[in-house]
């Protein structure tokens, strides 16, 4: 029996003291920075909840606690939480590390962060030279907040390296892009399963495991690991049906608007459908009402419509099509 107490526990990348299934993108990062050939503005790609916030976390702990105590273990790829570097960056108090992130409850990226971030530039460091930024969930940078960036990026102080993290790339500008060297992050179904186990040992009970491993098909590690804690936290059994599930988390989700919980209804909508077309006919009303659905959510966010209606109008035909 695993611990499944979430208040004792966190799930947040800084704080993820092991990284797993990225040696061999570490091992290429290190070789990099060691020869002086690292790009100055990193553009890490892939879907959300792959673990590549953590992964800069790792790589940046790496870097800057090479001569400090209790420094990075390469070989183990994993941070020692007594190690200065990482109670600093925890404590988002590090002098020569920079997070720019949209804040809960908020969809994009204010342009104040972007301003911090040129103040923070300006400034020497006590330490060493070394400069690192990380701009998370950059898919939710506004267009000020993205053109303010542009020139930071196009000509970073000396020493400085920027990792950007976008979990969908054709939100991004392209004259961000464009100034960026672009890796592009995957892991085939077998490495996604080997990454879940080993985070989600901490969490989940060994009985759930099997049951949450079948919706890797549908997404990511990290996302699934936080959907079934969500489950945990508001006492939602596994095997509750997909329709009843989502009608719960859409009252949820127009409670306390946490963009998770709507990604977590998208999820439950692929499964809701991916069942129906195995059990009944009619599979072409099926692919297109999934389809225009999550067009739908997706409208929803970008432009500001009635969420209470749309998500009401949805609930309807996914209960129609239950039929």
């Amino acid at each position: 029996m695993k611990n499944t107490n979430k208040n004792s526990v966190s799930i947040f990348p800084k704080n993820q003291l092991r990284l797993f299934g990225y040696n061999k993108y570490f091992d290429f990062f290190a070789q990099l920075f060691d020869k002086k050939i690292m790009p100055r503005s990193v553009l890490l790609t892939g879907p959300k909840g792959l673990g590549k916030a953590t992964f800069v976390y790792h790589l940046s702990n790496y870097l800057l606690s090479k001569n400090q105590h209790n420094k990075y273990s390469f070989n183990e790829l994993t941070i020692n939480k007594e190690n200065l570097s990482y109670r600093q960056i925890d404590a988002n108090i590090h002098p020569n590390f920079f997070l720019i992130d949209n804040k809960p409850l908020e969809k994009d990226i204010k342009i104040e962060q972007v301003r911090n971030l040129i103040t923070f530039l300006s400034k020497s460091t006590y330490s060493q030279d070394l400069k690192i930024i990380l701009i998370d969930n950059a898919n939710n940078l506004n267009l000020s907040s993205s053109n303010t960036l542009l020139k930071s990026i196009e000509e970073p102080p000396n020493n400085t390296y920027f990792f950007i993290i976008n979990n969908n790339s054709s939100k991004l500008l392209d004259t961000l892009k464009s100034r960026c060297t672009e890796f592009k992050i995957f892991f085939n179904q077998s490495e996604k399963k080997d990454i879940f186990y080993n985070i989600s040992k901490q969490y989940v009970n060994e009985n759930n495991f099997e049951t949450l491993i079948d919706n890797l098909y549908f997404d990511t590690p990290g996302n699934l690991l936080k959907y079934f804690l969500l489950l945990e936290d508001t006492k939602r059994d596994l095997s509750t049906s997909d329709l009843s599930c989502i009608s719960f988390f859409i009252e949820k989700y127009l409670n306390d608007k946490n963009l998770e919980t709507l990604s977590y209804i998208c999820l439950l909508i692929q499964k809701f459908y991916t069942k129906l077309c195995l059990d009944k006919d009619n599979l072409n009303n099926f692919f297109y009402n999934q389809s225009k659905i999550l067009k739908q959510i997706d409208n929803m966010k970008k432009f500001n419509l009635s969420e209470k209606n749309v998500l009401f109008w949805m609930k309807d035909i996914l209960i129609n099509d239950a039929k």
